[in-house]
């Protein structure tokens, strides 16, 4: 399954089918802790499938071989159970397919921890160490991956790298910038952002700048526009998360972006670091665009002054009041 992409094309679509389509990603810190088995390896074939029927998943389970294990004690060959859902882009088990699997046991048979992406199509690149730790056996794996992989498989390998949730070194993942690829930028500042590796802050901000305003794609052609969109909102919501002192001018910077979604979650930062610098920034932010970003505004001005208002637009002109009346004064620079 490749991670990230939806299919977004000029057609109607039932609610139904809209619903299904999965706005999340994949989080090998979360299967890794859920999963009794992770393994990877190849499907050999599908052994059977239950009745079809058109209102309830169809139940299915296939022969993977397993080429290496990460955690548990397989068999060579395991049974997997997997169910297709009508109108729904879940894990599928066709013949040949290749990947890591993250799986619990169901009688004698195994299934995915997660629907969704319990199975995740990687490269046949592996590092040659063990480790009991499948963290870090994983990562090791990626790593490699990175390095020998291109286009789209690159791309999805340096995103899974920064869902393991371990601190782990960029050095690697730096030297891929910069690259005639914007998607790949983009990915590795993502993955930078979610290590707490914040050294190409700046670099992010602009590349938040250029994230593409259009809301229709068509696939193929458009998937690395489609790309750049999606990872780009993402690292606006990783920035919204810093929680760094030494990061606040930088922050507050962004708080005047250009970007709609860039100030909301650069309000969101600022008020996590309570400084007194972040007030001229909060009441600026007063004068937004956008409702949430006044309401994001004014509950930092909240919290930074220990006083005043949270509604709008009543409580964004009491505290511009306030501002001209004495907030200048104590605040201003």
């Amino acid at each position: 399954m490749r991670l990230l992409l939806a299919f977004f094309v000029l057609v109607t679509v039932s609610t139904r089918a809209l619903a299904c389509i999965s706005a999340g990603e994949p989080s090998l810190y979360r299967m890794v802790k859920s999963s009794t088995l992770i393994v990877r390896g190849q499907v050999l074939r599908e052994i059977d499938a239950g009745p079809q029927n058109l209102l309830e998943p169809k139940q299915h389970r296939s022969e993977v071989l397993i080429e290496r294990v990460y955690d548990g004690t397989p068999p060579a060959i395991i049974r997997v159970k997997w169910k297709e859902y009508p109108l729904c882009p879940r894990v599928s088990l066709k013949k040949g397919d290749y990947g890591i699997f993250f799986l619990r046991a169901s009688g004698s048979d195994f299934v995915f921890v997660d629907e969704e992406y319990g199975k995740l199509a990687v490269s046949h690149w592996q590092d040659a160490s063990q480790s009991p730790d499948p963290f870090v056996a994983i990562e090791r794996d990626l790593r490699l991956a990175i390095q020998n992989d291109s286009g789209r498989q690159r791309i999805d390998d340096v995103l899974l790298l920064g869902t393991l949730g371990q601190p782990m070194a960029t050095a690697d993942l730096r030297a891929l910038i910069p690259s005639n690829d914007v998607a790949l930028e983009s990915a590795v500042y993502l993955t930078l952002l979610r290590l707490h590796d914040y050294s190409k802050l700046g670099a992010v901000g602009r590349l938040v700048e250029t994230i593409p305003e259009r809301t229709t794609f068509f696939f193929p052609q458009d998937e690395s526009e489609y790309l750049r969109k999606e990872i780009g909102m993402r690292i606006v919501s990783e920035i919204g998360r810093i929680e760094e002192r030494s990061l606040l001018p930088v922050l507050q910077g962004f708080s005047l972006s250009s970007n709609r979604l860039m100030r909301w979650y650069a309000a969101q930062a600022i008020r996590h670091v309570h400084d007194p610098s972040n007030v001229p920034y909060l009441i600026k932010l007063l004068d937004d665009s956008w409702g949430e970003t006044r309401i994001q505004a004014m509950r930092g001005l909240q919290e930074q002054t220990g006083f005043g208002w949270v509604t709008d637009p009543e409580g964004a002109e009491r505290w511009r009041a306030w501002w001209k009346a004495e907030g200048r004064s104590r605040y201003g620079k």
